[in-house]
């Protein structure tokens, strides 16, 4: 699963771990890639601070509590620190569970990133929108005057074997990649046994070489 979640500020948070929940007012922020909660008393929360908190985030279709439970690991994209959560979501019966699936390092991870109105959103190292996100394609950033958002919506088309850009992915669990662009973030490499496949845009498969392989 990849879930992702564009936040309304200002948000509602609670302290789960107080004995009788707490509620504060405040406003997330991004500071870089560090995702800091500014409190209307002037106090700043970060990092392992947020641990045991829960964003009441609003939409249309209802409320969404989703837990942030601490600290996945710390590390650094394009220069600029990060650190990955652990996070929980609240289901219809008001059970907890993780947000992200399993990642390929074996971690459950959502890290929050600037979602180009002024907000961030959350995603998860697990799908194939944060993986793009990690392989250098910032949607918020532009590379030689390319709106790097078009190469990272291209690289999840890639990832998902979407070839038609209409959401129906044709790719199968722990099938190898090996991507590379003009702009150098991806370099192909030596990749032995692999054959050009497809070129990819930000609506789908451009060219291919061959048909996709059968799912079934």
């Amino acid at each position: 699963m990849c879930l992702l979640s564009r936040f309304l500020l200002p948000v509602c948070l609670w302290l789960a771990f107080h004995a009788s929940a707490q509620a504060l007012e405040g406003r997330f922020a991004l500071d870089g890639l560090d995702l800091v909660l500014r409190l209307d008393d002037d106090r700043a929360l970060r990092g392992g601070g947020l641990s045991g908190l829960t964003l009441v985030t609003a939409a249309p279709s209802g409320e969404t509590e989703i837990r942030i439970d601490g600290i996945a690991r710390e590390g650094s994209l394009a220069g600029r620190p990060i650190t990955f959560y652990r996070m929980s979501v609240k289901d219809r019966d008001g059970v907890y569970g993780p947000l992200c699936d399993v990642d390929p390092d074996g971690e459950r991870a959502a890290f929050a990133f600037p979602n180009g109105a002024g907000g961030f959103s959350l995603t998860c190292t697990s799908g194939a929108e944060g993986k793009c996100i990690l392989f250098g394609y910032l949607p918020w950033e532009t590379r030689e005057g390319v709106p790097l958002r078009d190469l990272h919506r291209a690289c999840i088309h890639m990832l998902r074997a979407d070839y038609g850009g209409d959401d129906r992915p044709t790719t199968r669990n722990g099938t190898k990649v090996n991507l590379y662009d003009r702009f150098g973030i991806q370099d192909p490499g030596h990749a032995a046994g692999m054959a050009f496949e497809a070129a990819w845009g930000p609506e789908g498969a451009i060219c291919v070489a061959h048909p996709p392989s059968p799912t079934t």
